[in-house]
C-alpha cells in the first residue's frame, strides 16, 4: 500500500482468473505465469522504492529470493522477472509517486506560513496519475510442480522439459496437462 496524505492507495499488477501474475525471462524472453504472492508484493515495493529517490535507501533492501526459468532454465533474483509492460508501468507509476511526494513537500512550506510569511513559491499539485495497465488475460497452461507444491503457466505449445521457478528442479510435462 501506498500511503499519502490524503488518501491510501493499493497497487497491484493485475492477475489472469486463476490468481496468476505474468512474468518474462531476461535471457529467451519467453513468458510464463506464476501465482501472486506475498513476496510479489516485496518485489513490487522494491522495485518501486528503487526507481525513488529517499534517504531510507536500506529499507528497500537488495537481496530477494532466486528464481529460475521454466523455458530455459537462467536464475536470477525475484525483481528480474517483469515484463516491458510492467516495468514501464511502475517506473512511471514511480514518477507519479515521486511528483506527488514533491508537491506535499512543498506544501509543508505552506502549511508553515506563519514561521515563514516571505513565501517565494507556489506548490503546484501534480496532474494525477491516469496510467494503467492492461488486463490479465486467462491464456497458458498450468502445470502443476510436485517439488515444491507450486502451479506455473507456461505456453500452450510447450512441449519438453521445464524447470521448477522455485527450485529449479527439471520436469517432465505432458502435453495434456491442463
Amino acid at each position: 500500500m501506498i500511503a499519502t496524505t490524503h488518501l491510501e492507495e493499493q497497487l497491484k499488477l493485475p492477475l489472469d482468473r486463476r490468481g496468476f501474475l505474468r512474468r518474462e525471462c531476461a535471457i529467451c524472453h519467453r513468458q510464463f505465469k506464476l501465482r501472486w504472492s506475498e513476496q510479489d508484493a516485496v518485489l513490487l515495493m522494491r522495485r518501486l522504492g528503487a526507481e525513488l529517490r529517499h534517504v531510507n535507501d536500506h529499507e528497500v533492501g537488495h537481496h530477494t529470493a532466486r528464481r529460475t526459468c521454466p523455458y530455459c532454465g537462467a536464475r536470477a533474483d525475484g525483481d528480474a522477472w517483469w515484463t516491458e509492460e510492467q516495468r514501464l508501468f511502475l517506473t512511471r507509476r514511480a514518477a507519479a509517486l515521486g511528483e506527488e511526494i514533491r508537491f506535499e513537500q512543498l506544501r509543508h512550506v505552506e502549511r508553515t506560513l506563519g514561521q515563514n510569511p516571505n513565501l517565494t513559491f507556489l506548490p503546484v499539485p501534480p496532474t494525477p496519475s491516469r496510467d494503467a495497465i492492461r488486463a490479465e488475460p486467462d491464456d497458458m497452461r498450468v502445470v502443476p510442480l510436485v517439488c515444491c507444491g507450486e502451479d506455473v503457466k507456461v505456453r500452450d505449445s510447450w512441449s519438453g522439459t521445464i524447470h521448477c521457478p522455485f527450485c529449479g528442479v527439471e520436469h517432465d510435462i505432458q502435453r495434456t496437462a491442463s
